[in-house]
């Protein structure tokens, strides 16, 4: 019984860390550098962290807290 419990927990944790690895891939493809500049222009924040982290646009986090588009990405 105790190792059927840490097969299942085992699987459990594979399956979680590769939806979310694919979740992560699929935002990655969404999304352009080309496509929209400023913070007015973001329809989410994950659209703004991709445009941060991936296109370089520091403007997008005008405080340097690495939240990006604070109007966008509140918390």
């Amino acid at each position: 019984m105790k190792k059927l419990f840490l097969i299942l927990t085992a699987l459990s944790l594979a399956f979680s860390t590769a939806t979310f690895a694919k979740s992560k891939k699929a935002d990655a493809e969404q999304f352009s550098c080309a496509d929209r500049k400023y913070c007015k222009e973001m329809n989410s924040c994950a659209e703004a962290k991709f445009h941060l982290n991936e296109c370089g646009e520091s403007r997008l986090d005008r405080d340097g807290d690495g939240v990006p588009c604070e109007n966008v990405c509140r918390k």
